[in-house]
């Protein structure tokens, strides 16, 4: 108690000192004042009581020292001094603190950029009420299980121990959940694809990303609506009414932030639905980056897509409504993905036990045969606190690499603020050595000087932190601009701050420390000389300067080397070959399909649409096809080809259902045979093009025309006839070479042709043809919204936007290091000629020409240079290893490269170096002797 109490009166002896400074000199001036009266009454004068007084009071400087150590605290009073006295040098050297601040703010506003959007991605929970008690649940099995007969959504290899990995559930078995579990207080469930539906408000369609969800939805996730309510159990019912919510965003931007919104009638693919509700800002539902605009539920989703004929058409007799409903209720078509929220008390591996005997118990009701029992799905259950985690498997690395070559910025910038610490060290010395004549510690003037770097430090962090928000807005919209909808929320919140304090701390500690010992270990007498030696830099000082510089140059090759190869790559895959024409070739997709068009109606639909873009000015051609060129998708299957394959053997192709014309339009040569026209219709012959590819796979030399692709079971065989073979062309991936593909007539799978995309190609400028589109296609249809319309050369920017990132954010970079080399160099070099004027003079005084020492000031430049490149390389040569994953038909260790920026930096060191040479061989040499 006696302890916190003495803590107490310091710390409030911190403040108003005035008033006690001036309590405590009253006090002993009577104490002085009773001590002479005194000694007056023992027989003293006035003068001899008053130095008895003061000789046995003490000394009263001590006295009021010792007071002070006792009134505050000692170490926050020092710090204050240290820091009121920063400022002052700071104020002082104002073009030096300038520089410095601004070095800092870019370093430490790149990184705290970096790790906002990593902290978004990787780090924050879902915005709803307790995401720490969500849990999610996934499965793995060792191969590919046989009971999953239709899987939505993804799947993608184990990574904890091979096999794979998947979050879609069927829904007897999220049934099963919701009704037996009793740890969790909530199982709610949503479909694992999200799908752009037609969307019709106040007669104006609109393409919407939707979602459907299961009646507890909301509640579940814990999130309350701004307007109306969200989607309740009884929503979710088969009478139930069809209601949606609106995403906050979506209501904002299509309807104006109307408020009487609530009770509205939207129109989803033909379907009228109620507006119940209206999300808060900031959910755009479990997968962050997402942006759900609408959410209805699950009941209405079979009526959404039947037109899309998942899991083929009905039987004969069978309404199709119903068979859609069941295909989505059937336990092999896996489609949803469940989370829970566990009661209070609940831990997860309870749930997790629970919830294994019931999915085990499920999947045991499904097992038909033994390779179904091999390779049975087994629950794994995963916090669902972050939601889904696509974005974080897509974007983890990247952001990591960034990460690191933010890093090396930051580092680059610390050892030329360390640098211009060394070189102003110089000014310092005679006041470094004064104090330390005077008796001040060493170490007390070590904690003086790094007081300095962390203010330096702090206030570069303080306006990097501005900086940061610009840059991590921008960071996002280069991510977005490969996304059709991308949404992350970027906030300062306390992970931010504490990352970027820290930054701050480490990189005033890093480059103040080292110059703070250097300065304060000098020779006080030749310090103190006028003139003397040690007003200059030391040849340790000189060595540690010129290792600062060198790492500067090692550590700006590693990221330009990156920086080269991202570009390299980049490049390359802007220029790979795609088989046909990119140029003047506008894309766009419509889904007639979702407004019930389907057979002969479908195919009169896209007769048209094409019949009236083909009439617009500038319009050269136009087809359409399942799936557009580069970025669309692709479809697979696995076939037989009589006389190639046997047995149980299978032919794996990529399928393509395409329009008349389409190879026409794209450009896509024919080498054999005859392409897809109007003549393939449902009434006539079966028939496919294939490529170059699957025709060598397939046939080798022989002659493909009139052989068979054998699609369906043995029983029910449906056979294509080869009627043509075209050049290799590049559809899902730019990185893949061309797989084996095969064409077919939309006309002869008209069932599976909702959704088409088409391609105009135009005589000219793509732009103006745009707007003219959306004309025509209304005309036909106005209900039918067009979606993600684009250029082909827009659309393969966005599906290379990693690339392209990596390629502008490492180049800017590297720029900025190049800059931080180049000033860091320039201002050694100086220091050095600075340093050696008297050496120079005395060479020029016997003889030596102006020429040489030149060239004496140029070499040590490129030595130094040299140094640094060389460590570089041998950096560069590890570093690069790790971001060959991400490199395409350019090697980690590309020659060109690593040779190229080693050139560069030796150029940039020649350029820096050359103005402090000019000036070595300009000395006077009667004003360098005088030097002294």
């Amino acid at each position: 108690m006696t302890r916190l109490r003495a803590l107490a009166l310091r710390i409030r002896g911190m403040f108003g000192q005035n008033r006690l400074d001036r309590d405590f000199e009253d006090e002993l001036q009577s104490h002085l004042e009773m001590l002479v009266e005194e000694n007056i009454r023992r027989g003293m004068s006035l003068e001899e009581a008053r130095f008895a007084a003061r000789r046995a009071f003490g000394g009263v400087q001590q006295t009021r020292e010792a007071y002070r150590d006792q009134r505050g605290l000692p170490i926050v009073e020092t710090l204050i001094q240290d820091v009121r006295f920063g400022f002052r040098m700071l104020r002082k050297n104002r073009s030096f603190t300038a520089v410095a601040i601004l070095t800092l703010a870019l370093g430490i506003g790149a990184n705290t950029a970096i790790f906002s959007v990593l902290d978004a991605v990787m780090l924050q929970m879902l915005p709803v009420s307790d995401p720490q008690q969500l849990v999610l649940v996934n499965w793995t099995s060792r191969d590919w299980p046989p009971i999953v007969e239709d899987l939505e959504g993804s799947n993608r290899k184990n990574p904890d121990g091979g096999g794979w990995l998947s979050e879609s559930i069927p829904y007897p078995i999220y049934e099963g959940m919701r009704a037996e579990n009793t740890t969790c207080s909530e199982m709610f469930a949503f479909a694992a694809n999200i799908s752009g539906f037609n969307v019709q408000i106040d007669g104006k369609p609109h393409s919407a990303a939707s979602e459907a969800v299961s009646g507890n939805y909301f509640t579940g996730l814990g999130v309350q609506t701004i307007l109306g309510r969200p989607i309740l159990p009884s929503d979710d019912m088969p009478s139930g009414p069809a209601v949606a919510v609106l995403s906050h965003n979506f209501w904002r931007s299509k309807l104006g932030s109307d408020s009487s919104v609530i009770g509205k009638t939207i129109v989803i693919n033909s379907i009228p639905f109620t507006v119940t509700g209206v999300a808060p800002a900031g959910f755009s539902g479990t997968q962050p980056g997402q942006d759900i605009e609408i959410w209805f539920t699950l009941n209405m989703f079979p009526r959404l897509v039947h037109a899309l004929d998942f899991g083929g058409p009905a039987p004969p007799g069978v309404d199709a409504a119903a068979a859609a409903a069941a295909h989505w209720k059937n336990p092999g078509t896996w489609w949803l993905v469940v989370m829970g929220r566990l009661k209070p008390g609940v831990s997860e591996q309870q749930a997790r036990a629970e919830l294994e005997g019931i999915f085990t118990q499920n999947v045991d009701g499904m097992i038909k045969s033994e390779k179904a029992q091999e390779n049975r799905p087994s629950l794994k259950l995963v916090s669902g606190n972050k939601g889904l985690d696509q974005l974080r498997r897509q974007f983890s690395e990247p952001l990591f690499v960034l990460m690191g070559a933010v890093g090396l910025v930051l580092l680059i910038a610390c050892a030329n603020i360390a640098g211009l610490l060394l070189a102003r060290a110089t000014a310092r010395q005679r006041e470094i050595a004064v104090r330390l004549s005077l008796g001040a510690k060493r170490f007390r003037l070590i904690k003086q000087l790094l007081t300095e770097s962390l203010l330096l430090a702090i206030i570069g962090a303080a306006l990097g932190l501005l900086l940061a928000r610009w840059l991590s807005q921008l960071l996002v919209a280069l991510v977005a601009s490969g996304r059709q909808r991308f949404e992350l929320p970027l906030e300062v919140n306390a992970r931010v701050l504490l990352f970027t304090a820290g930054v701050a701390i480490i990189t005033g500690v890093t480059f103040g420390l080292a110059p703070a010992f250097s300065s304060t270990r000098i020779s006080l007498t030749a310090a103190l000389k006028e003139g003397g030696a040690g007003s200059r830099l030391g040849a340790r000082r000189s060595r540690l300067a010129k290792a600062l510089v060198s790492a500067q140059i090692a550590l700006s090759l590693v990221l330009l080397v990156g920086a080269g190869l991202f570009l390299r790559s980049l490049q390359k895959l802007e220029n790979v070959p795609l088989g046909f024409d990119r140029q003047q070739l506008i894309l766009f997709s419509l889904a007639p399909g979702l407004n019930g068009y389907k057979g002969a109606r479908l195919a009169e639909y896209y007769r048209q649409v094409r019949e009236r873009i083909t009439e617009i000015p500038g319009v050269r051609a136009v087809t359409f096809s399942g799936h557009g060129p580069i970025g669309d998708g692709s479809s697979s299957s696995s076939i037989k080809i009589p006389g190639v394959t046997s047995g149980k053997e299978l032919f794996d192709l990529y399928r393509h259902l395409v329009g008349p014309g389409y190879f026409e339009t794209l450009g896509i040569p024919t080498l054999m045979g005859r392409v897809l026209d109007e003549r393939d219709t449902a009434a006539g012959p079966q028939v496919a093009v294939v490529n170059q590819t699957l025709a060598r796979k397939a046939f080798g030399e022989d002659n493909p025309i009139g052989r068979i692709l054998r699609f369906g079971s043995e029983t029910k065989p449906r056979d294509f006839q080869i009627v043509g073979v075209v050049g290799d062309a590049k559809y899902s991936q730019l990185r893949e070479d061309a797989p084996p593909t095969g064409y077919f007539s939309h006309l002869q799978a008209i069932n599976s042709a909702s959704y088409m995309t088409f391609q105009v190609r135009t005589d000219g400028d793509p732009e103006p043809v745009i707007a003219a589109l959306r004309n025509g296609v209304a005309e036909v249809d106005a209900n039918i919204p067009i979606a993600q319309i684009d250029t082909l050369v827009q659309r393969i920017e966005k599906t290379l936007f990693l690339e392209r990132m990596f390629a502008r954010l490492t180049a800017s970079f590297g720029l900025l290091a190049l800059v931080l080399v180049c000033v860091g160099l320039y201002g050694t070099m100086s220091y050095f000629v600075a340093r050696r004027t008297n050496e120079i003079g005395i060479r020029m005084a016997l003889g030596a020409r102006p020429a040489t020492v030149f060239r004496m000031v140029l070499v040590e430049g490129l030595v130094l240079t040299g140094g640094g490149v060389a460590a570089g390389l041998a950096g560069a040569a590890f570093g690069t290893r790790l971001i060959s994953s991400v490199l395409f038909e350019v090697p980690a260790l590309d020659l060109m490269t690593f040779a190229s920026v080693a050139g560069l930096l030796i150029a940039v060191g020649l350029i820096a170096c050359y103005v402090p040479a000019r000036r070595a061989m300009k000395v006077d040499p009667m004003v360098a002797l005088r030097y002294e």
